[in-house]
């Protein structure tokens, strides 16, 4: 027993001791604060509705938080996706309500979670994404000290810390989960780990259907280092197994994803452009509204940055990042043609590691910094007052 103690004692003294993990808890912590305490004031002050409404406020069954310190720190978290994934880990997916547009690995948790917690489910779905977004930290400053240097490693994690849609981190939503499984995959990658690559690949595909283009630079990524066929390669025919067995869960109770998308989320998958000929046309109509514009601005954006990503990272990253706006492009819906573009571009990491290397800039530095905090206070804001932002 004595020996099992000073092992863990020396595992966790190492952890701790390791920079990515100690500036991984800095950030966290202070963003966590910081949301939390601008989340709360906002509700505090501008004291919206918060009861029930089928089309404002669809709490999908879930039980709201309202009143007190409980509704200002955990009620304030009760929105939107948030409420789908607490249904279905309490109720499981219905064929009636669109629920099963939802990958399962998240609910999942967040049920496995709630049991532990003593039933609840929405403080479990806060520390599953808390303990994601410090794992993501981790990875993402490891695998931009691996690519770069230190001190654009820092700046990176702060630039996707601070983007105006990273609260949603914190929140009850996949975005922590997925990228720490994006992250961690291409870092053992870097590792010649083949099988745990694509074991996290195959996870992250079953968190959300954009992880099965992962299969396609990794695989890449592995010819470039083996440069032949071995067994290990079989490791990244693993990564659409996740979205595949969903995909068939989903069709064996007569719920087609694409049927779904059609028929509850009034969605349909187009060609790329025509997704941005839409959103310019809802801008310019009398229901354009400034998410709209947020949107088109972050696509052409990161369209920018995926177009430089194939010059200043290796191919790898270049690729990750094509197949990924590619498949974000796809799917339009008819009230946000864009859908909820500003929040999944999150996942598009190595935009932010090339803005950590420019970051060098102390005018690009604060080009960065400014406009980033602004709109992080606006679009947090909007969300704990029950405003679509993403």
């Amino acid at each position: 027993m004595a020996g099992e103690t000073r092992s863990l004692r020396g595992w966790l003294s190492k952890v701790l001791s390791d920079p990515a993990m100690r500036y991984a808890w800095g950030i966290y912590l202070a963003m966590r604060v910081a949301i939390s305490l601008l989340a709360a004031l906002i509700l505090w002050l501008l004291n919206p509705p918060t009861t029930p409404d089928p089309l404002l406020r669809p709490y999908q069954g879930v039980e709201p938080i309202m009143g007190g310190w409980a509704e200002l720190v955990l009620g304030v978290w009760q929105r939107f996706d948030t409420l789908w994934y607490l249904k279905i880990a309490t109720h499981g997916y219905s064929l009636e309500d669109g629920s099963t547009v939802y990958f399962p690995l998240y609910p999942l948790l967040i049920r496995a979670g709630g049991k532990i917690l003593l039933g609840n489910y929405l403080l479990a779905a806060l520390v599953i994404s808390n303990l994601a977004y410090i794992g993501l930290l981790f990875y993402l400053y490891r695998l931009t000290t691996l690519l770069l240097e230190e001190e654009t490693a820092r700046r990176t994690v702060v630039y996707l810390a601070i983007f105006p849609t990273a609260f949603f981190f914190l929140a009850g939503y996949t975005e922590s989960l997925f990228l720490l499984f994006t992250l961690a995959a291409f870092w053992y990658a870097h590792q010649k780990r083949w099988w745990l690559a694509g074991i996290l690949g195959s996870l992250a595909s079953l968190t959300r259907l954009q992880g099965v283009i992962l299969i396609l630079p990794l695989s890449y990524f592995y010819f470039k280092r083996e440069r032949r066929v071995k067994p290990a390669l079989l490791a990244f025919f693993l990564i659409p197994l996740g979205s595949a067995s969903f995909l068939l869960y989903q069709n064996s109770l007569g719920a087609s994803l694409f049927n779904v998308y059609q028929s509850h989320l009034h969605a349909q998958f187009v060609l790329p452009w025509d997704n941005i000929i839409a959103t310019v046309q809802k801008i310019l109509s009398p229901e354009g509204t400034f998410i709209n514009v947020v949107n088109l601005i972050t696509t052409f954006i990161f369209l920018a940055m995926t177009i430089i990503s194939f010059r200043a990272l290796p191919l790898t990253y270049g690729l990750y990042m094509a197949f990924t706006m590619c498949v974000l492009l796809l799917r339009r819906t008819t009230a946000q043609p864009l859908v909820s573009m500003s929040r999944y571009v999150l996942t598009l990491f190595p935009a932010f590691i090339i803005w950590g290397r420019w970051g060098r800039n102390p005018w690009v530095n604060r080009l960065i910094v400014y406009p980033s905090i602004a709109l992080l206070i606006y679009l947090c804001g909007q969300f704990a007052i029950w405003g679509w932002v993403a």
